[in-house]
């Protein structure tokens, strides 16, 4: 039985994560404003906007309260470092290259490698495939449909190429769970907080936020989980649903459609 619960890097019962939004939790620790509900209430809550990882807050109790840290918590935490911040690239501060400085020394070289440059999957290979092989391009936005996917980690990889096209500046890269459309957003348009736009076009329906330059969107199927074509049904749905998006970044429909 769990009689405490404690979300990290998350900054609220039912945000990136499944719990009921109704559900008392103990500590929150986070480095993202919860917009949503500001007002949730925890024990103990320690949320930073200001800072570029919440692993660096985790790094700081550790080396603040002389706790003992193991090869391998350090490697993690380095790790959550190095990838909240795209290796100290995005959204970077002194204090984040301050607790990796101070986890470096005491990580395992070998297995930071092994994480950093992980096998990729055939599903991951054929979904970028997919990805760049059905992107539409308007005006510097990039949409793509990936179909049906199992694992909704492949979508943020194919992002990250994407983005890097010549004329695109943001690129949202989308598919259909047997329970969710999933979305993954890129952004280079230093006008456009990404995270911003996500939520608002997609907050009432989902869970969807994110980052300026990074976001992401789940919508649930709700009453069309049971539908067994999910890439007719994805196909039947997707045009609304994008409309939020486009009508908030002054994309008509056809613009998004062709």
């Amino acid at each position: 039985e769990c009689n405490y619960i404690a979300l990290v890097d998350s900054s609220g019962p039912g945000v990136n994560n499944k719990l009921p939004k109704t559900t008392r939790v103990n500590i929150i620790i986070d480095h993202h404003k919860n917009d949503e509900h500001p007002s949730v209430v925890a024990d103990f809550i320690d949320i930073r906007p200001g800072i570029g990882a919440t692993a660096s807050i985790m790094a700081q109790y550790l080396m603040e309260l002389d706790i003992p840290v193991s090869k391998s918590v350090a490697t993690a935490l380095l790790y959550g470092i190095r990838a909240d911040t795209r290796d100290f690239k995005r959204n970077v501060t002194p204090q984040d290259l301050n607790y990796a400085a101070f986890l470096l020394p005491l990580t395992d070289s070998d297995l930071l490698d092994k994480i950093t440059s992980p096998s990729i999957s055939l599903e991951t290979v054929e979904i970028i495939g997919s990805a760049i092989k059905n992107r539409r391009i308007k005006s510097g936005y990039l949409f793509s449909n990936v179909g049906y996917i199992r694992n909704r980690d492949a979508l943020p990889q194919a992002a990250d190429i994407l983005i890097h096209l010549e004329g695109v500046n943001t690129a949202l890269v989308y598919g259909i769970s047997d329970q969710n459309i999933v979305m993954s957003a890129r952004n280079k348009d230093i006008r456009l907080h990404l995270g911003n736009v996500m939520a608002e076009a997609f907050g009432e329906i989902g869970e969807a936020g994110g980052h300026a330059t990074m976001a992401a969107a789940m919508i649930p199927l709700s009453y069309f989980s049971m539908v067994r074509e999910k890439e007719n049904l994805l196909d039947l749905i997707i045009d609304p649903i994008l409309k939020r998006f486009s009508n908030i970044v002054g994309l008509d429909d056809d613009e998004v459609k062709q």
